[in-house]
């Protein structure tokens, strides 16, 4: 009696051979590893995009490398105040309705507690000539709702002495009165850092 046997050729569907598995698992841990290095790649250049390839919007403000104007103003307190010398500041001009300065608030704020010897100033320059007005009072609140210290004043003709067009404008000054920073809107907490330590010598 004569049999039909297979030709020696593989089935259709048939399993891998058990001698292939660590390969395949070899493969796997290759192929996850290689998904982990991507993402911490991708999050570092991200990081990186945000910072070491930030580009100041400094368009029609004061130049960097030129000297802040000097000037006297009042706090909302009443106190005669004036641009430190000797000293580096932190010029940020805000309003207080001002959704991009309430996100850059908090971070100002540990910038007045971390350096002691940057001179924050808070200067709101929202008049009638802004979306909305504020009130000396508006402006205490704000600075001491966020616990930023420093002198909290309302002078719009400073804005304009400034350049000031949108808020949040912030100028970081040097001990000698040179600008060395200059940005309106919000930046990344490490370009303010980089300014202020700069301005610190």
């Amino acid at each position: 009696m004569t049999r039909n046997t297979p030709s020696g050729g593989k089935k259709r569907g048939a399993k891998a051979p058990r001698g292939n598995r660590p390969l395949v698992l070899a493969l796997a841990g290759f192929t996850a590893l290689a998904i982990v290095v991507i993402a911490l790649l991708a999050v570092f250049s991200a990081r990186d995009g945000e910072t070491g390839n930030f580009t100041p919007n400094d368009q029609g403000l004061l130049p960097v490398g030129s000297r802040a104007p000097e000037f006297t103003t009042e706090t909302v307190g009443g106190e005669r105040i004036s641009l430190p010398e000797g000293r580096a500041a932190m010029l940020v001009f805000f309003a207080t309705w001002c959704p991009h300065c309430q996100n850059e608030a908090p971070t100002i704020a540990e910038f007045s507690r971390e350096y002691e010897d940057l001179r924050v100033m808070m200067i709101s320059v929202a008049d009638e000539n802004w979306p909305e007005t504020d009130t000396p009072q508006e402006v205490r609140r704000f600075v001491e709702a966020y616990g930023i210290r420093g002198p909290a004043i309302y002078d719009p003709a400073l804005g304009r002495t400034y350049r000031v067009t949108g808020t949040p404008t912030v100028y970081v000054v040097d001990r000698s009165g040179e600008i060395v920073g200059a940005h309106s809107g919000e930046a990344p907490r490490e370009v303010y850092e980089g300014w202020i330590q700069e301005a610190l010598g």
